[in-house]
């Protein structure tokens, strides 16, 4: 398997070859030194941390209440009948819950912060990506690469060897 798939690949290499005879033309571009850099990014992510820091000014204060609650608990725990401190633990479980959720939804995996960041950030990345294909074939590139990830951000159809790839596999 290993040899078969490194004789396709040198395979893949041997007929690309006609197509480096030519000079290459290469750029790359830092992404983010662009994300760091570019107004609207900046102002994006200006107010993505306005909004989080809202977000945690709310939790600090759920927080907050949940210890002032142990406190009062604790403090007035030899006055309090088995009831009521039953009841107060109860308020104070329904609290932390509440905050544990409220957290989840902010900074979960979908949560608040996730989602405002896309809806902020992905008009940027269209904007960029738009230029970045436009740079490309303006300009004659054969291959833009990003240097922060080591990704192609633009290449020729020429070079796209992923059907060649696809052939060989399920020959």
């Amino acid at each position: 398997m290993r040899t078969r798939l490194l004789t396709l690949l040198l395979g893949g290499l041997v007929i690309a070859a006609p197509v480096f005879a030519k000079e290459l033309k290469i750029g790359y571009i830092h992404s983010q030194r662009i994300m760091a850099e570019f107004q609207e990014s900046i102002e994006a992510q200006r107010t993505l941390d306005d909004e989080q820091k809202k977000w945690l000014d709310e939790a600090k204060k759920m927080e907050d209440e949940i210890s002032k609650m142990e406190d009062e608990l604790q403090n007035q725990s030899l006055l309090l009948s088995e009831e009521k401190k039953s009841e107060k633990m109860q308020k104070i479980q329904e609290k932390y819950l509440n905050y544990q959720k409220f957290q989840a939804d902010v900074w979960g995996e979908q949560g608040k912060l996730y989602q405002r960041n896309k809806v902020l950030t992905q008009p940027i990345l269209d904007k960029v990506n738009t230029l970045i294909q436009k740079l490309g074939k303006d300009g004659g590139y054969d291959v833009i690469w990003d240097a922060a990830v080591g990704n192609i951000v633009y290449a020729k159809d020429d070079y796209d060897m992923t059907q060649l790839l696809l052939d060989e596999l399920n020959k």
